[in-house]
């Protein structure tokens, strides 16, 4: 199954107020109880379950995994945390499940620069084991960023940034798993590698439906004038090669994708375009993937440099946003907007949910489950 992946930010607990929280008059979202301890942070659709992962501040062992059933009954998923540096401080950013096999990165900021601490368990739906790596496999002098991770029949990777061994700027780096080790690609390929005058930034991605892996992001041309350009990435497995594919441009000087996700027929691809949130639909026709023009669904929200932003493909498409804690919207980053939209939808209505966005996932019935800072929220198909 595919990730959905949620960014690190402040919130309470939801089980405490998931109940009392009052519905939205827009839509029908109605507001639904997440088991487990502290506050959600990732979401991951499950054959006909929920996997929610959380994150308590006050535990010995911060992160935790509980699967959820369609009928409400839930049960932990063991963690076994090995790495007292990160493993058992880490914030989960990304859990991919694919035929029952889990994948769960976290990361915690530490030491005297600061900088995260990666570390990455692997198992089941019924135990999860940490594998420490060196601090050098995720970070060090070179590294770049970390963007999550997905499980698909080719096996697990992780994607994030890496410095280009030319030292032109930051190549999109892979890494996939041998045993217990993480490895890293030496040279991604052409698509994904840093030149004198472009620099691919990665953003979300994802498994398909029918084999293979897609990954979204922007190429920033440099030049007279210097614009940063929407692209997804495909390959039939991470040892690649990855073709580039340039998607519709918005007209924007600054298109970013940061959300991926698939449903059976199609994929969808949410990102910031100046100040919008825009939506790219992508067709999956013959094993080719064919983007379509991409659509404004929330104007003159974006206003820091990394919104928050999901997405959720499925007969209604689902797409999310709010800003993070300490962004430069005032009052608005304590909202989320959600917009649902379908081929042939004129008008768009927005649903806004209060807190700040966390996660985002589809269920296998199709409802679409949001969690904010502030409480959890579903949407029957």
């Amino acid at each position: 199954m595919r990730p959905w992946v949620a960014g690190l930010v402040a919130a309470t607990a939801l089980t405490l107020v998931a109940c009392t929280s009052p519905a939205p008059e827009a839509g029908r979202w109605q507001p639904v109880d997440l088991p487990g301890p502290g506050r959600v942070v990732t979401l991951t659709g499950i054959d006909d379950r929920l996997l929610v992962g959380r994150y308590d501040k006050g535990a010995r062992e911060r992160a935790s995994l509980t699967v959820v059933g369609p009928d409400g009954s839930s049960r932990p998923v063991a963690m076994d945390t090995r790495w007292e540096w990160a493993g058992r401080e880490a914030e989960l950013l990304s859990v991919s499940e694919h035929e029952g096999e889990v994948v769960a990165l976290g990361g915690h900021r530490a030491g005297a620069h600061g900088n995260v601490r990666w570390t990455v368990w692997s198992g089941d739906l019924d135990e999860v084991v940490e594998q420490p790596q060196t601090f050098e496999t995720f970070g060090g002098w070179d590294a770049g960023g970390i963007a999550g991770t997905s499980a698909s029949q080719a096996g697990p990777m992780i994607l994030g940034s890496w410095v280009d061994p030319g030292r032109h700027g930051l190549d999109v780096a892979l890494w996939t798993r041998h045993g217990d080790r993480w490895t890293r690609a030496a040279r991604p390929g052409s698509g994904l590698a840093a030149t004198a005058d472009r620099q691919p930034s990665p953003g979300a991605v994802t498994d398909l439906p029918g084999g293979g892996l897609l990954a979204v992001g922007w190429v920033t041309v440099l030049g007279e004038r210097i614009r940063d350009e929407a692209v997804l990435w495909t390959a039939a497995d991470p040892a690649g090669p990855w073709r580039e594919v340039a998607l519709p441009s918005t007209g924007a000087g600054t298109q970013r994708p940061t959300a991926v996700d698939c449903a059976d027929d199609h994929c969808v691809v949410a990102g910031s375009s100046d100040e919008d949130v825009a939506l790219w639909r992508v067709d999956l026709a013959d094993g080719r993937v064919v983007p379509a023009r991409p659509r404004t669904v929330l104007s003159d929200v974006v206003h820091s440099s990394a919104p928050v932003i999901r997405v959720a493909a499925g007969e209604v498409d689902t797409v999310a946003h709010s800003e993070p804690a300490g962004g430069a919207a005032g009052g608005r980053e304590g909202t989320t907007r959600v917009v649902r939209t379908a081929p042939g939808d004129e008008d768009l209505a927005t649903t806004e949910l209060p807190g700040r966005l966390a996660a985002m996932a589809t269920e296998p019935s199709g409802a679409v489950v949001v969690a904010t800072t502030t409480a959890a929220w579903r949407h029957e198909p």
